[in-house]
């Protein structure tokens, strides 16, 4: 491979990382479970069936922007991982890469089945229980 096919073939690397990291979408749980985007990380590893999701409202004044962070359990350890983080803008949200989250006290958690039996999740505070069920009581939170 010659140096000017390397130097064109990363930056056409670089550019899909770009276009994939500003994906635009007005709800962002949709694009994650339905993987409408290349997902920051290897999320869903059973599938999407009967997995817990889980997120985080994220607020500038908290979390140095307003959003919502968005994972799944499949792929987490002792109570961490990666989140995908969908920045909010005047008309919906745009992905905005993956990351840890320090602080996880947002988290609010729902079970896949009922996302995608009904297309809505009645969000819970706190880490889910071993039963299946989430733990804590419905979040008030959109």
């Amino acid at each position: 491979m010659t140096r000017r096919t390397q130097v064109a073939f990363l930056v056409v690397l670089a550019a899909g990382a770009a276009l994939a990291k500003g994906i635009r979408t007005r709800d962002p749980l949709r694009a994650f479970v339905r993987g409408t985007y290349e997902r920051g990380n290897d999320y869903f590893i059973h599938g999407t069936e009967d997995t817990t999701l889980l997120r985080c409202v994220l607020t500038k004044a908290t979390d140095g922007l307003d959003g919502v962070a968005l994972s799944e359990l499949s792929i987490w350890g002792n109570h961490g991982g990666p989140w995908d983080i969908f920045r909010r803008t005047g008309d919906g949200f745009v992905y905005d890469g993956t990351r840890e989250l320090p602080d996880t006290s947002c988290l609010e958690s729902c079970r896949s089945k009922e996302y995608l039996a009904s297309g809505r999740c009645t969000w819970r505070h706190g880490w889910p229980d071993r039963g299946g069920s989430s733990a804590g009581k419905p979040a008030d939170r959109p």
